[in-house]
């Protein structure tokens, strides 16, 4: 009776469960890499065990299948037009890719209740207010373990392995909070915290959640005649143009990229010159016309760390657009307004300036947060 009874509520509250599990990896998997030298294996047992839940609860769902196995096809179709192409890092990649889609899928046929996404959103602002804890505690103490690169460069993100994780996620956090309080919000402390964190991380596109969301909150949250719009566009504008100067013109360490390598690597975090000298020439050497169509990559070194780039170097033009198509239409089931419009193309600009998003199983699940978050109703204080 009572194994039935935590059987129940594990399955009520998978969502929290699986937040709570990818953030305990990932805070696992950075120990591992700063402290002990090694990357544990526990986490990689943890989304492999997610992912055999994923599949036997959509076993029974032939219709849900179907776009995952098309995928899986074009993945197969692309990989037999290059020599070595059936590696264990691709296909480790492959799984990867599929991940965020099987996840959007599953819930999308087993859909959280109101009590369940209550009890989500409370655990996920919990997790936020604990890893700022860490990162401003790195950054008083200068704690190796809680900085967000090697080396110099400045950027603290608690327990996030990496930065893009972390920018992602403070992204996500940062369009949560504009969704849950709208008017006021810029009069909860919650909103500054992680608007703190956020710049403590020290990735630069993270600087496009934070413009975004005041852009949003004044145009759709904040009631304004035309001409004040107008005003508030410009001056949006102005501030963003003015801190770009400052940025890549005046100080630090994009200044110094720009005035060694141009502005486009400063901007692109030398992402152009992965593109130019690595994903090209690649493309150029091995693809068939079929790669073309269907992708194909047998390095992971190769790609640019551009997402949407890396996207179509792993499926082709078709592939790609396939799985865009896929991604999108797994993610946006419900009516989206303006506001919700305005943060996926936010969202879409980071993932091009940056990587690692759709191949980031704990990207997957804040996004899925996100989902929950466009899709919930009420406002909880």
């Amino acid at each position: 009776m009572w194994t039935t009874r935590i059987q129940e509520k594990s399955k009520q509250h998978l969502m929290a469960i699986m937040l709570l599990l990818f953030f305990v990896s990932e805070a696992i998997s950075k120990y591992g890499i700063r402290v002990e030298g090694g990357k544990s294996d526990i986490p990689r047992y943890i989304k492999f065990a997610v992912y055999i839940v994923l599949t036997f609860g959509l076993w029974r769902k032939t219709k849900s299948l179907i776009a995952p196995l098309v995928l899986a096809v074009i993945f197969c179709v692309g990989q037999i037009f290059l020599a070595n192409g059936f590696n264990q890092e691709m296909v480790v990649s492959f799984s990867k890719l599929l991940f965020p889609i099987f996840l959007l899928i599953y819930f999308n046929h087993y859909p959280i209740g109101e009590n369940e996404r209550k009890s989500l959103f409370q655990v996920f602002e919990a997790l936020l207010i604990l890893n700022g804890v860490f990162i401003f505690v790195g950054f008083i103490w200068e704690i190796p373990m809680f900085r967000s690169y090697f080396g110099e460069r400045f950027g603290y993100n608690g327990l996030f392995i990496t930065s893009a994780t972390s920018s992602y996620v403070y992204a996500v956090a940062i369009f949560y909070f504009l969704l849950k309080l709208k008017r006021d919000f810029l009069k909860s402390w919650k909103t500054y915290f992680v608007i703190a964190c956020a710049i403590f991380t020290g990735t630069k596109i993270l600087y496009i959640a934070l413009i975004a969301s005041l852009f949003i909150y004044l145009i759709c949250f904040v009631n304004f005649s035309k001409q004040q719009r107008k005003l508030i566009f410009f001056v949006i504008m102005a501030a963003c143009a003015a801190i770009a100067y400052f940025f890549f013109f005046e100080f630090g360490i994009f200044n110094q990229i720009r005035q060694n390598e141009g502005l486009l690597s400063a901007i692109l975090s030398y992402r152009d010159d992965l593109f130019m000298e690595q994903t090209l020439p690649f493309i150029k050497e091995n693809w068939s016309w079929a790669n073309y169509l269907f992708g194909g990559i047998s390095e992971l070194s190769v790609r640019s760390q551009m997402g949407f780039i890396d996207v179509f170097l792993f499926w082709g033009i078709l592939g790609g657009l396939y799985y865009l198509f896929t991604f999108y239409k797994s993610f946006v089931t419900f009516h989206i307004d303006k506001s919700g419009i305005y943060i996926i193309l936010s969202l879409g600009l980071m993932v091009f300036l940056a990587g690692n998003f759709f191949e980031n199983a704990s990207v997957a699940i804040y996004l899925l947060i996100l989902k929950e978050k466009l899709l919930d109703k009420t406002v909880f204080y």
